[in-house]
């Protein structure tokens, strides 16, 4: 039989790990509520043509490798090909360390799946993290190729 006092301590031990646990969910919760408002707040701008700002803003990364006049092309290219936007829900975060041709480091993508006018997307946007926020240093979108209608089934041959 249980004593008060084991099941007083039991359910102090008990309270601490739960305690404990809904720390680090509420720690855990907070980058990564900062990450998706970094990305959904940069994928807005490039909804807004602001492709400029969007460039001002990402880090030096992608301002090295993409010239400002170029980023505003391919933007705008994009756009037309894509059309306006009609909804995007956050879909995945992904953690890449030390991605091929990029510098060494951590890189965060968190990806959308996105219904233009003219077209399902999936789009990516990159981050790596400087003084202490959430920098964007890439974009991509890929199109979402709609289902292929199953063919119906062959008929058997007749005798």
């Amino acid at each position: 039989m249980y004593s008060i006092k084991k099941l007083q301590i039991a359910g102090a031990a008990c309270a601490m790990v739960l305690s404990l646990s809904a720390a680090n969910v509420r720690a855990q919760t907070a980058p990564l509520d900062s990450l998706l408002k970094s990305a959904t707040q940069w994928a807005s701008l490039a909804d807004a043509g602001q492709a400029e700002r969007m460039w001002d803003t990402s880090g030096p990364i992608m301002q090295t490798n993409m010239p400002k006049q170029d980023w505003g092309r391919y933007l705008s290219n994009l756009r037309t090909e894509l059309g306006p936007l009609q909804s995007r829900q956050w879909a995945q975060v992904a953690r890449v360390v030390n991605p091929a041709g990029l510098p060494p480091g951590e890189y965060i993508n968190v990806i959308f799946t996105s219904n233009f006018s003219k077209l399902a997307t999936v789009e990516k946007i990159s981050l790596t993290q400087s003084g202490g926020r959430w920098i964007p240093v890439g974009y991509v979108v890929n199109r979402v190729d709609p289902p292929q209608a199953a063919s119906a089934p062959a008929t058997p041959a007749q005798r």
